[in-house]
């Protein structure tokens, strides 16, 4: 397989897997709305099935992630990745037409068990990508699901307001079936992935720490959402201006998160890996600091800039130290770290918020960083002796 034919087929993979964040992110905006106008309940019982439907899915997605992965080694990882795209896609267009809370909630927890799509489009990403240039084929990748999860929003609200709940669904369908279409036409076949147990890959302890310090990356870019409210109030933003604030400051912090995870995959090479992990935790733990004691917005704002712009690199930078050394089944193992990450960040935040501040909360993440990083260097050490 050439240079132009990989090329080709890693920017259609990551370009699909743009589709199915957009898709995602264009649902996930107005779904709490959608429950609400079906719901037959009272305002407190439909936030628990809010909940309930929106929230335990990524628990499910982490936990299907390592299966997933290991499947590329009986079938075409192409094949897998097609049928994810289009089961998901399938599952929207179902929802547009369900008014049951419990059927939805059905539908969201098969969703979930199906959310493997990003794992198998690592594994492809690994098998077209050269060796020297994987950690910046990863970085693309992310930076491409990073990037229609700032587009989904912003469409999704517009048209759920504008064409209506089902419409909208429809739309989102339609979404994933394009750039499933992409896919086909674009992204060539590569082989099924020979078979590699995690005790097998001899990296145990490493990837342990891999997950951990991966998770805490995403513990970094997913904690804020759930308390901003409450931050902003301490700002004296509220109502409107503290929505219009939230939207601004998402925005902003999404799009340093792409830029940074571009820029520090491109010197990675030439700085050594691990030297810019060890940078980007660092430097991102002390803008984690600096963020909990801002004096005024603006502050705020740069300062969470900065941080996004430094941690969302360790996903990829760190899945990349182990090259092609993994199977499947691991690169879902890995994987599984985002989705434990988004779903425990907002919990560890409102928990820790309700009984203390965010100095505190700072911290804690800072130290897990910390830990994590000495871990994870620690047994890279070891595994070279």
């Amino acid at each position: 397989m050439n240079f132009k034919i990989q090329a080709k087929g890693i920017f259609f993979v990551s370009i699909s897997q743009f589709g199915m964040a957009l898709s995602f992110s264009f649902v996930m905006t107005f779904l709490p709305f959608y429950i609400a106008k079906i719901s037959p309940y009272g305002q407190k019982e439909t936030i628990i099935w809010t909940g309930l439907i929106i929230g335990p899915s990524h628990i499910l997605t982490a936990l299907a992630a390592p299966f997933w992965g290991s499947l590329t080694s009986r079938f075409r990882p192409k094949l897998l990745f097609e049928r994810g795209m289009l089961s998901n896609g399938l599952l929207f267009l179902i929802m547009g037409f369900v008014n049951h809370l419990p059927l939805l909630l059905i539908l969201r927890m098969i969703q979930g068990a199906l959310g493997g799509v990003s794992t198998i489009g690592l594994i492809l990403i690994s098998s077209l990508s050269k060796e020297d240039r994987l950690h910046k084929d990863f970085s693309f990748f992310q930076n491409s699901i990073t990037a229609g999860q700032l587009v989904g929003p912003l469409l999704g609200a517009y048209t759920a307001s504008v064409f209506g709940y089902r419409t909208a669904f429809i739309f989102a369908f339609f979404i994933a079936t394009i750039f499933l279409i992409f896919c086909h036409q674009h992204v060539e076949e590569v082989p099924i992935q020979k078979r590699k147990t995690f005790a097998e890959t001899n990296l145990k302890k490493s990837l342990i720490w891999a997950w951990l310090l991966s998770f805490t990356a995403t513990i970094h870019l997913t904690f804020l959402i759930s308390i901003l409210p409450t931050l902003l109030g301490n700002f004296q933003l509220t109502d409107n201006v503290a929505l219009k604030s939230a939207g601004f400051i998402i925005i902003s912090y999404t799009i340093t998160a792409i830029i940074g995870n571009y820029v520090l995959s491109h010197i990675a090479l030439k700085f050594g890996l691990m030297r810019i992990i060890t940078m980007a935790c660092i430097l991102g733990s002390i803008f984690q600091f600096l963020l909990s004691i801002s004096p005024n917005i603006v502050s705020f704002t740069v300062f969470r800039m900065l941080q996004t712009g430094f941690i969302a690199s360790i996903f990829p930078l760190t899945l990349s130290t182990f090259g092609r050394d993994i199977g499947g089944r691991t690169v879902g193992f890995m994987n599984s770290s985002r989705f434990v990450g988004m779903a425990v960040g907002p919990i560890i935040a409102t928990t820790v918020m309700a009984y203390s501040n965010l100095l505190i909360l700072s911290l804690i993440i800072a130290g897990l960083t910390f830990a994590s990083l000495w871990g994870f260097i620690v047994s890279l050490s070891w595994k070279e002796r």
